[in-house]
């Protein structure tokens, strides 16, 4: 995989345009980022190839489908080893309703965001997890009560101005 040195202005436009605007056509694309549908094309080819680019997918309004619980449960376990997080984690893997997972530093292990039918499916899903992973010690629940906002994409522009940034 090459580096994000290898991107040029361009191929950032080209993946700050995807994030918020995915549906775009590549005519549309090539005009957005001045380039013509050719190039645009084949320097899009090349970010999917290159893995610059994970995937597409549409955001969905749940809340119009159903009205699932969410949560996000802070997982907390009593050893470290490697065993226990990829216990743990291969679980997680396995459960559709556990949207996003992320190994964490500090008071915790996992956090873990789950959708559900209902509270009472949320609480079979964490009695199965302790009961198939005898490492975990504390799962600490926190019911989402409204998003306050919404994951559009990263803000490249910050993100990649830091990046030469040093502090020395």
């Amino acid at each position: 995989m090459t580096s994000s040195k290898n991107l040029d202005r361009l191929d950032l436009r080209i993946l700050e345009t995807l994030q918020s605007e995915g549906r775009m056509t590549n005519k549309e694309l090539a005009e957005h980022v001045n380039l013509s549908p050719s190039a645009c094309h084949q320097r899009l080819q090349r970010l999917i190839t290159d893995e610059w680019v994970s995937g597409f997918t549409g955001r969905l309004n749940i809340e119009r489908l159903c009205a699932p619980v969410q949560c996000i449960a802070t997982v907390s376990l009593s050893s470290h080893s490697p065993d226990a997080f990829g216990m743990l984690e291969r679980r997680v893997a396995g459960l559709p309703e556990a949207l996003e997972a992320y190994t964490v530093s500090g008071s915790c292990d996992f956090i873990i965001r789950f959708a559900c039918t209902h509270m009472t499916r949320y609480m079979m899903l964490t009695n199965s997890l302790i009961q198939d992973c005898p490492e975990i010690s504390n799962i600490s629940t926190h019911v989402i009560m409204k998003q306050s906002k919404v994951f559009t994409g990263y803000p490249l522009k910050e993100l990649m101005s830091r990046q030469s940034f040093n502090p020395a």
